[in-house]
């Protein structure tokens, strides 16, 4: 096990100690005035962006995605919330907040007058039902978020959270988009059904139009509490189902900028005039998900057989082009107090792929089916390279492409042998990826079907030991028991990659891939 220096568990501490010592300071919050010139700028009133899928729902407690947390995010806020480079926990509804000595008691002091986007004022059933809802909520794969709550109690000024035992991550936590503020009179009026199609929270935008599978119409919130913000009225998100159809649409200007764009169309539409590639950090990977239920999968020699025959480093190459490294660990790097640097990265070997294929009892190799959705370049790419390599070590499989709902459907139900996903962080702390991953209640171990119980329980005291150095430890051990289970084997990481028109200002992604849209605007 690796040992941590002295000098990062300082840091560690230090960190922890602003968090958990006192109250955090209120974030200065400033007005978008527009630009100061002697001919005054015109701005666009709406601003269309493209995208991949259209989301489900709308819900914060049953979205599982991008397509529906790119949304969500705009509409609904927490507590507190991530930093803009992901490394700090902030204000957002609270302006500051106390923990109890004995690590159970959370007091929030909350912002004065907030309203609805219906112009409703919120009240302090509101935050009770809504965090008490992000626990209960049978919709919602993000329940571990909330799990530590025992009770919430709310008078409008404050919240006072209380857990039923102490939780290293639960400040972190709170930054998640399931553990966001909504209208209990909403959902009291309309039933849950129709307020996963009709969201109302407090954000900076609300939602005006939603035509299915085509675009998702969302218009500033007149009640924001945050004065001039944001600047732009109006986002439209326009569903274009197909990369190289996205592409096209951006150059032509049918919308104004594109979410994900392939790698493999980066240079063509750098030298596209009036278009300009954004890059961002992130904490994005893909990942090969096996599951263990069908034969075999169930095997976990074929699991380790399988990662060996796969080349990281090619594929980060080819698909990637460069912006993209080989992954090894669950964990993203960028959460650099947490990754483990202790995994092998260079395992590829194809001989010893097939030795322990024949050690597996498969000596002739093995079958399997890759479900693949259709319309990404990029996983498609990814699948048409695995099937390649796999066969060298005599791993043949079978290529499924699908739709996203079918697709879906079919890894929830564990109907799927194999398929490509991705996971983004959604806060600083290691405890969302590895609860996903491990906790088989939540999503059959991240559509793997492998129930770890030991696992399990050691990463469940992984998320409540307050012991820093101790806890990065356990974590360590978590991340070496992943890779040897590969059930999920990581592909690669990169970075995210946007393209917009030259005449849009202040694009900003974090890290978790959250739109940062306050001063979001384009010139006309």
């Amino acid at each position: 096990m690796r040992k941590t220096s002295k000098n990062k568990v300082l840091l560690l501490m230090l960190s922890m100690i602003l968090l958990l010592a006192g109250c955090a300071p209120a974030a200065q919050e400033s007005s978008n005035t527009g630009e100061a010139s002697s001919v005054e700028t015109e701005y666009a009133k709406r601003i269309t962006i493209g995208r991949l899928g259209d989301a489900a729902y709308l819900d914060p407690n049953q979205a599982v995605g991008v397509a529906e947390i790119t949304i969500t995010q705009q509409i609904y806020e927490g507590l507190v919330k991530a930093s803009e480079d992901c490394k700090n926990i902030v204000p957002s509804l609270a302006t500051d907040w106390i923990i109890s000595d004995d690590a159970l008691v959370y007091t929030f002091n909350l912002r004065p007058d907030i309203k609805f986007s219906d112009g409703t004022s919120v009240t302090g059933a509101d935050w009770e039902w809504s965090l008490i809802r992000a626990r209960d909520a049978e919709t919602s794969g993000y329940r571990f978020a909330a799990e530590p709550i025992e009770s919430v109690e709310s008078d409008g000024e404050t919240v006072v959270v209380t857990l039923k035992e102490p939780s290293a991550s639960f400040l972190g936590n709170l930054c998640m988009f399931n553990l966001t503020l909504g209208s209990k009179a909403h959902w009291d009026a309309v039933g849950e059904q129709t307020y996963a199609q009709q969201p109302l929270g407090t954000g900076p935008y609300m939602l005006e139009e939603w035509n299915k599978e085509e675009n998702i119409l969302l218009v500033k919130n007149p009640y924001y509490w945050r004065e001039g913000v944001p600047f732009t009225e109006e986002l439209n998100y326009k569903v274009v189902g197909d990369d190289n159809t996205r592409s096209l649409q951006l150059q032509s200007g049918d919308i104004d900028i594109m979410m994900d764009v392939p790698f493999s169309t980066v240079s063509q539409l750098e030298i596209s005039q009036n278009v300009k590639i954004h890059t961002f950090p992130s904490t994005q990977i893909r990942y090969f998900i096996l599951n263990t239920t069908q034969a075999p999968l169930d095997n976990q020699k074929v699991r380790q057989a399988i990662g060996m025959a796969i080349d990281k480093q090619e594929l980060a190459d080819i698909v990637t082009l460069g912006f993209g490294k080989p992954a090894q660990s669950l964990l993203s790097d960028t959460q650099i107090q947490w990754f483990f640097d202790g995994l092998e990265y260079n395992d590829y070997d194809v001989e010893a792929a097939k030795a322990l294929l024949a050690e597996a009892g498969y000596p002739d190799g093995v079958e399997f089916t890759i479900s693949v959705r259709s319309g990404s370049q990029v996983y498609e790419q990814i699948a048409v390279m695995l099937k390649s390599q796999l066969a060298k070590a005599g791993i043949n499989v079978e290529l499924e492409m699908l739709e996203r709902a079918s697709l879906s459907e079919k890894y929830q139900t564990l109907s799927h042998e194999a398929t490509i996903l991705q996971w983004v962080d959604d806060f600083p702390d290691p405890s969302g990826i590895m609860g996903w991953t491990i906790d088989y209640d939540q999503c059959h171990a991240w559509y793997t079907g492998l129930n770890d119980v030991d696992l399990d329980q050691f990463n469940a005291a992984a998320n409540v030991e307050l012991d820093l150095e101790k806890r990065m430890e356990m974590y360590d051990e978590i991340q070496q028991r992943i890779y040897d289970n590969a059930n999920v084997i990581p592909l690669f990481s990169n970075s995210f990659v946007w393209a917009a028109s030259d005449k849009v200002e202040n694009l900003k992604v974090t890290p978790f891939y959250v739109q940062i849209t306050d001063n979001l605007k384009m010139k006309k």
